[in-house]
């Protein structure tokens, strides 16, 4: 193969993987892989230069955001922005090149054989799992295969017996079975793949088929306030009279729409709790006489210059019913990695402590469990909050720092995925982000008035959340024994 085509075929499949995971785009997921895998095995001498190119372009794309985003965050310099983003990339470039040199080294050579295309697809999920556990508080360097489904209503049904692992293995088996019969030119067993994507969409129709048969046990409303105010906003003297005055007008219209209850968005008042609070006596002032409960995000004193992000739960008349702290805050945004705190033009110098505990808000109508901002893309988070009873979920958060990109549409897409996992409707209050519902379904309501079905259901995916890495591991164990044996 001529080395400019297989530079190309590098790049086009950076390009295809960054629209389809990072954008959500439904068809490439399942070939955005090809273009460099047939290169690499045309030409293995380059192979992985071949994989860093992809890799690189893909990383370019996917921390572009980086270079204005550190200047908003921390006030300094575009420069630093620039070297955040470099390091970024280069960190990330590697380790996909690696990954994607490890699964095409079989003992039977690459791409070459269907067991290859098995164990490609088993130690991409295992790469995840593992950068799912390493990068938990960082999640711009969380990545799923599976997300570029998100979209698709057929297609994230499995999650709620896989989790997104089984699907990632899923996408990554059809990529490498499309790439072997291109690159060997076996041109008719390029339908297996396709037989095995139409077995997968016609699972999950099936899938919602069954599910959306159950009759919902009883119901609720929420009113998302979503407040839309500019996260670097600084309320002091000179704006703070305006601001409360917004947060007000914010509340009347929500609280005319009738609801059950009022979800707030992640800090949606930037002091620490107070029972005494003026604010918060006023808000309740005008809510209680519909008797409505709220789920206000205000952080919590922990100690000097240090902060929980906290969601609590209060009852009509001022009662405070519970509240959760965020377990995974933002490393090096939140928390501190080694005394070492990214500058946070908005946060006065404080950190934020990690919570400790699953346990949902007990509410007038039912168990609430709680994602606070990042914690959305954690299938581990939502599990843990369902196992221990919650009947639907919240999410707060606050995407105004990225209202500019991508990451905004993939926040929500993320939060569809943990809907299906669980089988719970989750509400989102996203400031300066996409707000709304998605049910336990998938399907997605929009508006600021939605209805919640809270269930007691415990899928699969909750259950055994981990059982695609083992079979994983064990299906790489056992190809890699049997192509040894082979060759000996």
């Amino acid at each position: 193969m001529n080395r400019y085509f297989a530079f190309f075929g590098a790049i086009l499949s950076g390009l295809c993987l960054y629209f389809a995971v990072l954008h959500t785009v439904f068809i490439l997921s399942w070939v955005a892989l090809v273009p460099v895998v047939v290169a690499a095995h045309r030409t293995v001498r380059r192979s992985y230069a071949l994989f860093f190119l992809a890799a690189f372009t893909f990383s370019v794309g996917a921390f572009s955001w980086m270079i204005p985003g550190a200047h908003s965050f921390t006030g300094g310099p575009l420069v630093y922005g620039i070297a955040v983003f470099g390091v970024c990339v280069l960190i990330f470039a590697f380790g996909l090149a690696s990954l994607l040199w490890v699964c095409t080294r079989t003992a039977s050579g690459a791409v070459s054989t269907m067991s290859d295309a098995f164990f490609a697809a088993s130690v991409w999920v295992l790469a995840e799992a593992l950068l799912q556990w390493a990068a938990r508080g960082m999640p711009w360097f969380l990545f799923h295969l599976g997300n570029g489904l998100a979209d698709n209503l057929y297609a994230i049904q499995p999650v709620s017996v896989t989790g997104v692992y089984g699907v990632s293995w899923i996408v990554a088996c059809v990529n490498f079975l499309v790439a072997r019969a291109i690159a060997l030119r076996h041109w008719k067993k390029i339908f297996l793949p396709i037989i095995l994507f139409a077995s997968y969409m016609t699972a999950g129709w099936l899938l919602l088929w069954s599910f959306e048969r159950t009759e919902p046990q009883g119901s609720f409303s929420v009113s998302i306030l979503n407040e839309n105010i500019p996260p670097e906003t600084q309320w002091d003297q000179s704006n703070g009279r305006q601001l409360v005055s917004q947060l007000l007008e914010a509340e009347r219209t929500a609280i005319a729409a009738r609801p059950a209850m009022i979800l707030w968005p992640e800090s949606a008042i930037p002091w620490t709790w107070s029972p005494d609070d003026d604010l918060v006596r006023e808000l309740l002032r005008h809510s209680d006489p519909a008797n409505i409960t709220h789920i206000l995000g205000m952080n919590t004193a922990v100690r000097t210059a240090v902060v929980g992000n906290s969601a609590y739960c209060i009852l009509p008349g001022g009662q405070l019913a519970g509240r959760y702290d965020k377990k995974t805050p933002l490393l090096l945004i939140e928390q501190p990695w080694h005394s070492w705190l990214i500058p946070f033009v908005s946060a006065d110098g404080y950190s934020v402590a990690p919570g400790i505990s699953d346990v949902p808000l007990k509410t007038p109508y039912g168990n609430a469990g709680i994602l606070i901002c990042n914690e959305s893309t954690l299938p581990d988070a939502a599990a843990a909050t369902v196992s221990r009873g919650a009947q639907w979920l919240f999410n707060l958060s606050n995407d105004g720092w990225f209202r500019d990109n991508y990451l905004v549409r993939l926040h929500f897409s993320n939060a569809r995925l943990r809907a299906v996992e669980t089988r719970k409707d989750i509400a989102i209050n996203s400031n300066n982000g996409i707000s709304g519902l998605v049910s336990a379904s998938g399907r997605i309501d929009g508006s600021d008035l939605v209805t919640i079905h809270p269930n007691r259901l415990l899928t699969t995916a909750v259950q055994y959340p981990n059982w695609p890495i083992y079979l994983c591991g064990l299906v790489s164990l056992i190809i890699l024994i049997i192509n040894k044996t082979t060759l000996q």
